[in-house]
């Protein structure tokens, strides 16, 4: 049996072990937050208490995923991947105490409780049982790293595919069977400029202000596009510019200004495809700029595909039929971020998203997950699992 103590006691001793993305870390924040390394050593801990052989497979210098695969009765090779990831975001200007776990009111607080430390608790929880009465198919655990980044881990872990069936990536799903979701395309636009001492401002060329001219060209010229588009589980694409860095400072034209994008793709849309939609539209903006201008539009550095899982997959009927039994909704949803679940869908291995607690919580000043959604979601992947064969 799954209880809600098994969960307070595992996701408190997760949450307990600071596991900060290194992408994060800022001058002054202590080293020993940082990297998948510690959480990983419990996660392995607690898979061996289990009886099982966990790998520590290096992705990046210290930071391993951690993989361990329980054996189905078939015999034939087939494997189902329960898949989460051990990193969190910063904890910088959190309300609670980042790494002391505290329950309350049914709810257990800390950085990483529901994104996504409720997901690895709810993982581990399920290969426990699992592994008193083992179900047809192998089960693959998989804690990955780099998921709030770069997906490095995920990505690491693809080849190691074969055999992979079907897989379920945990994130705060509040329990409902997540089956779409859109991608994520980044990169930069730099503008230069000249600059000049702003009392002559005529000598130089202010290339915040052709930013900001090239951003409203932008919402005259796509936006418009993309709001025709649509997809029936997860609405409209967008593009949003997430960051401005410009100006050398106060009395000088500034002559560099860079802007950072963010393009959420449809599924059937490719991060290329949008990342060339918008170049396009920049070269027509340069065509203009004055003699001395200049901008690029720089790769991309982000490109995590959409997916869109159908309903009639095997996957899919499992987890249906196990949020049933649970008195749960089996209705298929979308969501607009993406997750590690669409690079192995985009390889052939239909993976939906599911887990406990609300994705509104997640990297949040006062993060937190009902601890009951844990235990049933434990529930829940016990018996997908052993449906699914």
């Amino acid at each position: 049996m799954i209880t809600d103590q098994d969960v307070i006691e595992l996701l408190s001793a997760l949450v307990a072990i600071p596991s900060v993305n290194p992408a994060f870390r800022q001058v002054g924040d202590p080293a020993e937050w940082f990297g998948e390394a510690a959480v990983g050593h419990e996660v392995t801990r607690q898979l061996e208490a289990m009886g099982l052989k966990p790998e520590q497979d290096e992705v990046l210098p210290g930071r391993a995923n951690v993989i361990a695969t329980l054996k189905g009765t078939a015999g034939d090779g087939r494997r189902l991947v329960f898949e989460c990831h051990m990193d969190t975001v910063q904890v910088t200007g959190m309300s609670i105490e980042p790494f002391t776990p505290v329950v309350r009111d049914g709810r257990l607080y800390g950085r990483g409780s529901v994104d996504d430390k409720a997901c690895i608790a709810m993982m581990l929880l399920a290969m426990r049982e699992l592994a008193k009465d083992p179900p047809a198919v192998d089960v693959e655990f998989v804690a990955a790293v780099d998921e709030e980044f770069q997906f490095k881990g995920v990505l690491h872990h693809l080849a190691r595919k074969d055999g992979l069936v079907g897989g379920v990536a945990g994130e705060p799903t509040s329990l409902q069977v997540v089956t779409a979701c859109k991608g994520c395309v980044r990169w930069t636009i730099e503008v230069r400029g000249k600059a000049a001492h702003t009392s002559q401002p005529q000598e130089g060329i202010d290339a915040i202000a052709i930013a900001t001219d090239l951003l409203a060209h932008l919402r005259l010229t796509i936006d418009p596009e993309l709001r025709v588009r649509s997809h029936p589980l997860v609405d409209a694409p967008s593009l949003i510019c997430t960051m401005i860095e410009g100006g050398q400072g106060p009395n000088t034209v500034p002559a560099r200004c860079v802007m950072t994008f963010d393009r959420r793709t449809l599924p059937g849309e490719t991060g290329e495809d949008a990342w060339r939609e918008i170049d396009a539209a920049v070269r027509a903006f340069a065509e203009k700029l004055p003699e001395g201008a200049a901008i690029t539009m720089h790769p991309p550095f982000i490109d995590s595909v959409s997916m869109d899982v159908p309903p009639s997959a095997a996957i899919t009927e499992a987890a249906r039929a196990a949020c049933r039994k649970h008195g749960l909704s089996d209705e298929i949803v979308g969501v607009p971020y993406g997750s590690d679940a669409t690079k192995l869908t985009a390889v052939g291995v239909p993976t939906i998203i599911f887990g406990p607690g609300s994705i509104d919580q997640a990297h949040t000043a006062d993060e937190f997950v009902p601890v009951a959604e844990v235990t049933t979601a434990a529930k829940v992947l016990v018996d997908l699992a052993r449906s699914f064969a």
